[in-house]
């Protein structure tokens, strides 16, 4: 099956976003499957040049490059939509590859591709992962005929199939819910001394990662002030990534981005993970920390709720600094910690990346057939 992928982002030589598309891309590429990624790219907002049109892991991909310009909008429309969406059409005229089926992350990106498939009458699947789906302006336009085309919705939550059904993008006989996996080779279970003394970290800490943007949304300055809050106890923590919210609380010993492969020894080196986020699809992160063997302290949320439980994770309330500390705390108790940690390894044994690849292609070959009734 040849698979066109159209996506916002795409990992390159300088930037590791979207690293989990790569990943999934990859997986459908060690299936035997044939890829091709149009990623539209900011010159504007990346001030670097990469290769238009480079093979990558035995996946070509495309990089049509636009000027972006923030806000601005005149008569209501984006200007920086609108040179994206030149972009990814130029790169589709262009394109020596004859697409099977088109497959886009997220909902933004089946609008950009939908004339597209439309035209050329192929399947149009969409992976909904969204913290929050939000309508374009032209989507709203779109809305019935849009839907009514979309063969197939592959959520990573069941928070993100009702969502996406309760905005009329979809009907529930299209979606199935697929959570986020991880490369088990990669994110995996490690001797924590040896981490810890190639990092240079106190053999004897007790150690909080986190992964995340420093933003609200992600909760880093409550968990900053979470940590500070737990005075009869010394709390060591790494943040990793980047934003303008930055962690505050002492004894921080990384605090900054990382390339990805360099991750699980971060993780390992740890006691326990923390992200008491406000929105998301599914976190990848949170998947990766369950892979690692590592406990999680995350919310109490809808989207939470197809990776976590009562056995490996501990659920709060993400506005609450005072819950956010007691289950720190908690958690500093090591033989509580400890089954706390099997569990999450159990429950990560499932989630990889190659088992989620597997299964998401059935789903589209699958609805496939029902595409080629409709036409």
């Amino acid at each position: 099956m040849n698979i066109l992928i159209v996506t916002p982002d795409y990992p390159d030589p300088h930037r590791v976003k979207y690293q989990f598309v790569k990943e999934l891309v990859n997986a459908f590429a060690r299936c035997g499957h044939r890829c091709y990624v149009i990623s539209p790219y900011s010159l504007t907002r990346n001030r670097r040049l990469v290769p238009y049109l480079s093979e990558e892991e035995g996946v070509m991909v495309c990089r049509p490059k636009f000027a972006s310009f923030s806000t601005l909008r005149i008569g209501g429309i984006s200007l920086s939509y609108v040179f994206r969406m030149r972009a990814l059409y130029r790169a589709l005229r262009r394109m020596d590859f004859r697409p099977d089926v088109v497959y886009t992350h997220f909902w933004n990106a089946a609008e950009w591709a939908y004339a597209y498939a439309r035209d050329n009458g192929l399947p149009l699947f969409v992976a909904s992962g969204e913290a929050e789906i939000v309508k374009q302006f032209d989507m709203k336009l779109l809305t019935k005929d849009f839907s009514n085309y979309v063969s197939g919705v592959v959520c990573v939550s069941r928070k993100n199939l009702e969502e996406s059904v309760s905005l009329e993008l979809t009907t529930p006989d299209k979606c199935e819910v697929f959570p986020n996996a991880v490369d088990r080779t990669l994110f995996r279970k490690m001797d924590k001394s040896q981490c810890r003394k190639e990092l240079g970290f106190p053999q004897d800490a007790y150690i909080v990662a986190s992964v995340g943007a420093f933003c609200e949304r992600k909760g880093t300055r409550l968990l900053s002030q979470a940590i500070s809050s737990i005075k009869d106890m010394t709390v060591h923590s790494l943040f990793v990534g980047s934003g303008s919210d930055h962690p505050l609380c002492d004894n921080i010993l990384f605090k900054g981005t990382l390339p990805h492969d360099e991750l699980p020894k971060y993780l390992n080196a740890s006691d326990v993970f923390v992200l008491p986020t406000l929105h998301e699809g599914c976190c990848n992160a949170v998947v990766e920390a369950l892979s690692c063997g590592l406990p999680v302290i995350s919310s109490n949320r809808p989207f939470n709720w197809d990776v976590l439980n009562d056995k490996n994770s501990i659920m709060i309330d993400p506005t609450d600094v005072k819950e956010i500390a007691a289950a720190i705390v908690s958690l500093s108790d090591e033989k509580r910690r400890s089954v706390y940690a099997e569990n999450a390894l159990a429950s990560a044994s499932e989630r990889t990346i190659d088992k989620r690849a597997e299964g998401i292609l059935r789903f589209i070959q699958s609805r496939m057939g029902k595409h080629s009734q409709a036409l």
